[in-house]
């Protein structure tokens, strides 16, 4: 059996060795690292969807505020530019990769359009298949590490924003 860590990084079970690498255990990991991406990649929306939203309100309520507390809101864009960056590169790096694996397949690179396999018996050459596999478990290491980033920076974005929040109470109504 093997799993992912956090990392991307595949952590063997005990009854897989070093060398394996079927086809069926790599696709199955980039599938499990691809369900970390998406789920990563949700978190990392809702925390700068209520960041968004709380500084929507914040500003609404207190008006435009001082220049000592526009700083900290500089660094509140900043992280949310990072992490929204970060999210969107993940979904880009997916969905090359996957457009890549289509193209070397021979499938159509639109994947709404319905495409069926030459022969039902006739299947990739072994060494096409495999790089192509390696190829997707790479883009899907990239992504989820990217995912992660973006998470990381969206909870740096929720912090900022408490603090700029912060400052923005202490400077009292209206700036």
């Amino acid at each position: 059996m093997v799993t992912t860590s956090r990392s991307g990084a595949p952590r063997r079970g005990p009854d897989r060795g070093p060398g394996t690498g079927a086809p069926e255990d790599l696709l199955g990991h980039a599938c499990a690292l691809l369900r970390l991406c998406g789920q990563d990649a949700a978190i990392a929306a809702v925390l700068l969807f209520l960041v968004a939203m709380g500084t929507v309100t914040q500003l609404a309520y207190a008006g435009w505020p001082s220049l000592l507390a526009q700083l900290p809101l500089v660094a509140v864009t900043g992280a949310f530019a990072t992490s929204a960056s970060l999210a969107v590169r993940s979904r880009r790096t997916l969905v090359s990769a996957l457009g890549s694996v289509r193209a070397a397949t021979g499938a159509p690179l639109d994947p709404s359009v319905p495409w069926t396999p030459i022969g039902l018996a006739a299947s990739l050459d072994t060494g096409l298949r495999d790089a192509e596999l390696r190829r997707l478990l790479g883009a899907a290491h990239r992504c989820a590490d990217l995912a992660w980033q973006a998470v990381v920076w969206g909870v740096v974005t929720a912090v900022l924003f408490a603090l700029w929040s912060l400052v923005m109470a202490a400077a009292g109504p209206g700036g």
